[in-house]
């Protein structure tokens, strides 16, 4: 890292450092010196902490002291790269006082590799940050392709671009993989992709932040923590969800820096893991205190007026900024009052109002009750000591996800191996689409849940289909007196439609809190052990 080849861009990022503050200053000509803007006062982001590095798993600014960055992500810039402009990223630091954005450049889903042209967006934004005095993250968005090495090439051709033409600038970042997921992991495919590109990167620019992502969409970071990159100014990627993860990720947090790595949180949301459900503010006000704690860095998802409640804005707000509180969500607010707390950057403007109360366009339709709270029931079947707990993690039962939130407890005298258990769960499929399903968190590690879709020959009232939810030997066992712990598991049709829950014979609109649960059913080796079947 020290070598003579980096000489002369290191001269050349330190003579852009002082031409970005001359510009800056320049800018301020004509403008209202009694108005306490960032650009007046002279304290922008990038003037305040110059050229970022990590330290003992820390984040510094050009003093070696640890900062603690707070900002938002665009959403995919092929669907809202109207909003990712100047003109809102100058309100953003103005009057939410954020320091840092992040500019998600989609790999699929339409985005790069159909629509190479999406790039200039990502320009414009890193433009915009140089010119306001922002730091700005190159988001490479990979999420349907589950594993980085899928565009690899495309990557290492991207970032190679990004880091001729940007490297030298002292604000970039450069995000290598939004969220690996599927049948990948860090030692196997994440790290030897990382490898790959933080060379082709380092070999233009030696010195700005690399940030990578880590196994199941980038929860994973222990993984990384026990086998990190060389690089010494690498840190790793961990996105939560308020409504979906909790203390156990925190704890693998605490595991990774306690190891001595740097972690960034580029992707939060204050809903649950699919965007929707919540928002969770209570959840939310824990992470943030939490990231505070840390001095972890964050930025928020997503600049967007998508009628989800992940979004920051409500439908039509302004594709210039300047939104008033009542073009905010409820999130959006939350959000904003987020960043200016311990902000310097804030310069006038409106400090946020109540972030209470539900801002998403009223999007959760509390749905009815699906027959009576049936919590404490007594199990039919033949009862071997399983007992099945159940809570749902959404109250909006009309949404595009179903929610159920799994715990199996051994009262028994012997253990259980977990392979030999199945879960049921009924419903009605108003989709006749193909069924997806997702595990967004397990304690006993999330490969190790596995799930079909089962059609019933003969359809009930109350359910036409069920998603029978197994383990792999790898599960291990369930010891007399305990228990799997937290299954939080999420099905959607194929086309992303909407369900009506209300008539589905397994879901408990009001069972937030996990109880034993009848009208969910498991099997002991093909035997019904617990639950009644519709």
């Amino acid at each position: 890292m020290m070598n003579g080849q980096w000489v002369l861009p290191r001269i050349v990022k330190r003579v852009a450092v002082m031409l970005t503050a001359v510009l800056l200053l320049t800018l301020t000509n004509g403008f209202n010196w009694n108005a306490p803007t960032a650009e007046a006062a002279g304290t922008t982001p990038v003037e305040r902490y110059g050229q970022l590095s990590v330290k003992n798993g820390k984040l510094v600014d050009k003093n070696g002291q640890p900062i603690q960055l707070k900002g938002i992500s665009s959403h995919g810039v092929q669907w809202f790269g109207d909003l990712v402009n100047q003109d809102t990223m100058k309100w953003l630091r103005d009057d939410w006082g954020i320091s840092v954005f992040r500019v998600a450049l989609y790999t699929e889903e339409n985005g790069y590799i159909a629509n190479p042209s999406l790039k200039n967006k990502v320009k414009e934004a890193i433009e915009a940050a140089q010119k306001l005095g922002l730091y700005v993250i190159i988001d490479w968005h990979i999420l349907s392709d589950g594993d980085p090495n899928t565009h690899k090439n495309e990557a290492k051709a991207f970032f190679n671009e990004f880091s001729t033409k940007y490297g030298h600038l002292p604000n970039v970042i450069y995000e290598l993989a939004n969220e690996p997921n599927g049948n990948v992991n860090w030692n196997n495919q994440i790290r030897p992709y990382a490898s790959e590109v933080s060379q082709v990167i380092r070999a233009k620019d030696p010195d700005n932040i690399i940030i990578v992502g880590t196994g199941t969409w980038s929860q994973d970071v222990h993984d990384a923590a026990d086998h990190p990159l060389p690089d010494k100014n690498t840190m790793y990627t961990v996105h939560f969800y308020a409504g979906t993860h909790g203390q156990s990720l925190r704890d693998r947090i605490d595991y990774a820096l306690n190891k001595g790595v740097g972690i960034f949180a580029t992707e939060w949301g204050t809903s649950d893991a699919s965007g929707n459900g919540g928002p969770f503010l209570n959840e939310s006000k824990v992470w943030t205190d939490f990231m505070a704690s840390r001095k972890i860095s964050w930025a928020n998802w997503s600049l967007a007026d998508k009628n989800e409640t992940s979004a920051a804005l409500l439908p039509g707000a302004d594709r210039k900024g300047g939104w008033p509180d009542s073009q905010l969500t409820a999130s959006g607010k939350f959000v904003k009052q987020a960043i200016l707390e311990g902000s310097s950057n804030h310069g006038g403007g409106s400090n946020g109002g109540n972030s209470g109360g539900d801002g998403n366009n009223g999007s959760n339709n509390n749905g009815g009750n699906n027959g009576g709270d049936h919590s404490g029931s007594t199990p039919g079947g033949n009862n071997e000591g399983i007992v099945l707990q159940y809570r749902t993690d959404d109250t909006n039962a009309k949404d595009n996800a179903i929610r159920p939130q799994f715990n199996i407890k051994n009262t028994g005298k012997t253990a259980v191996k977990l392979s030999d258990l199945k879960i049921r769960y009924y419903y009605t499929d108003e989709s006749k689409q193909a069924q997806q399903f997702f595990v967004d968190w397990s304690r006993i590690g999330n490969e190790k849940v596995k799930a079909t879709f089962v059609t019933l020959p003969n359809p009930k009232s109350k359910a036409d289909k069920y998603v029978e939810i197994s383990f792999t030997d790898g599960a291990g066992t369930i010891q007399p007196g305990g228990e799997t712990g937290e299954i939080q598991s999420r099905i959607h049709a194929a086309n992303w439609s909407n369900f009506d829950e209300t008539n589905d014979y397994s879901y408990g609109a009001t069972q937030t809190a996990f109880a034993d649960w009848d009208h969910g059913t498991v099997y002991q080796q093909g035997k019904l052990v617990w639950g009644i079947e519709p």
